[in-house]
């Protein structure tokens, strides 16, 4: 500051050299300015490969939730409780109660109940992997749909079959859930396969199939909680009032499912 500024002659260079010094306040810069000094967004760079990721890529894992191990990709799917808790208990109601009747009960039954297992088992994995979660999952998803649906078609001409001829001695009330079950895991797979091949609706398909599992899978083994539970069987008044109950309860769960998915799940991607 002590020192004295030379200042040009000419008038034209002392305006310039004035403009030059001037002290001007500090404005923020606009994103929108065309000053080559305003802020402007940084440049996208492509993103560096992982070892992982290229070791992973020509197995055909390109997909984000495939970007991982094998067995935490298929670990990582739409894992909610309900799905747990009613996976795990409809798995321990065909083994506990099911399979034990392929060796001593009629031939009829010991073909419909590795039917229903096989049932189960892919209405579990389609839950729980979808083909939002990439390109294997949902070759996996499309495979074991057309199967899980020629599986169902068969346990329920084996039920009709084994209640219709006779060999089934339940309650009437139970035999009337049953036949009642399988028109309706019959009309879920039809509106399931027409909602996807014909419509496209995915959500629609989605809410069919999550209905399947619910009523055609969970609700029975729901129903024979009390027999899991004492083994007996309930008789009379209670049993019929239970089979009530627990279609009540198989239709809630089912509802709640339905609901959460709508909202979670990833129904945009390439089906």
């Amino acid at each position: 500051r002590g020192r004295r500024r030379l200042r040009p002659a000419h008038p034209a260079a002392a305006r310039l050299h004035r403009r030059a010094h001037r002290r001007l306040p500090r404005a923020a810069p606009r994103r929108d300015s065309r000053s080559p000094f305003a802020a402007r967004k940084p440049m996208a760079t492509k993103p560096m490969k992982t070892a992982d990721e290229a070791a992973l890529k020509p197995l055909g894992m390109g997909h984000p939730k495939e970007q991982r191990h094998p067995v935490v990709a298929i670990l990582k799917g739409n894992m909610t409780p309900w799905l747990l808790i009613s996976s795990i208990y409809t798995i321990y109601f065909l083994c506990s109660l099911g399979v034990p009747r392929i060796y001593w009960d009629s031939a009829t039954m010991g073909f419909h109940i590795p039917m229903a297992f096989l049932f189960v088992l892919g209405c579990i994995w389609n839950l729980f992997h979808t083909p939002s979660h990439g390109p294997n999952f949902r070759t996996a998803h499309v495979w074991c749909g057309w199967l899980t649906n020629l599986i169902g078609f068969a346990s329920i001409l084996s039920g009709y079959a084994y209640v219709l001829t006779g060999q089934s001695l339940l309650p009437l009330g139970t035999k009337v859930l049953m036949l009642s079950i399988g028109a309706i895991q019959m009309a879920l797979q039809i509106l399931g396969l027409w909602y996807m091949r014909g419509r496209r609706w995915v959500q629609m398909h989605m809410s069919m199939m999550t209905y399947l599992f619910y009523n055609s899978g969970v609700l029975i083994a729901i129903n024979w909680f009390p027999k899991m539970l004492t083994g007996q069987p309930l008789s009379g008044a209670a049993g019929t009032n239970w089979t009530f109950v627990s279609m009540l309860m198989g239709v809630g769960i089912a509802n709640v499912a339905v609901k959460y998915n709508r909202r979670n799940m990833d129904l945009q991607g390439d089906f």
